[in-house]
């Protein structure tokens, strides 16, 4: 099991970090978290969305480096 930090994507894009919003989740899938889209500026660097576009929840590695 991983950490993970909660994104949320508005249907204008806009993108918002939950930090209080921590999950754990299997290593094994990320589904329904399939969406893979890099980010930039934030302290993660990937975030796998649960829809491809519009809004959506989103989850992040913690201390992403990749």
């Amino acid at each position: 099991m991983s950490k993970y930090v909660t994104y949320i994507r508005t249907d204008e894009g806009i993108i918002e970090r939950k930090p209080a919003a921590i999950v754990t989740h299997s290593d094994e899938s990320l589904d329904p978290y399939t969406h893979e889209e890099p980010l930039v500026g934030w302290p993660e660097s990937r975030v796998y969305w649960a829809n491809k576009v519009g809004p959506s929840v989103g989850i992040a590695p913690l201390n992403s480096t990749a």
